[in-house]
């Protein structure tokens, strides 16, 4: 999951203005969106990005997914079916929300739509921005 770092207008398309990182912490910022690409850094004067992939150069512009489900190994903790998930300091989701920082420390990104299995993957359905 980014957030929002730095916010820009419709006349900063393209620009640096605009731009989501993945934080360590994303207590205080708001959840962009999930990054559906790999973001590599890579030379293209020597090799060639494998757009297969959905291989992206870093700087680059990439999608973010606001609404949609989607499976993923990045769970922490034990979700049940229809527990709030939240994002955690280190990028993960989570069932429980933050005991020191509450919502502002664990921003709200949807709901678990399955339980994890045994290889700790969990169907999640995404929802943002959340009001």
């Amino acid at each position: 999951m980014l957030v929002h770092k730095i916010s820009g207008s419709g006349s900063a398309l393209g620009g640096t203005a605009g731009r989501a990182d993945l934080l360590a912490n994303p207590s205080g910022y708001k959840v962009a969106g999930l990054l559906l690409h790999n973001v590599m850094e890579l030379d293209e004067t020597r090799y060639y990005r494998n757009r297969h992939n959905g291989e992206m150069n870093k700087g680059e512009r990439c999608t973010l997914l606001k609404k949609g489900r989607v499976t993923t190994n990045k769970v922490t903790g034990t979700p049940a079916v229809d527990d709030v998930a939240y994002l955690t300091s280190n990028g993960t989701l989570t069932p429980t929300v933050s005991a020191t920082g509450g919502v502002v420390a664990t921003p709200k990104v949807g709901q678990f739509a399955s339980l994890k299995n045994e290889d700790g993957y969990a169907t999640v359905d995404v929802d943002l921005p959340i009001a």
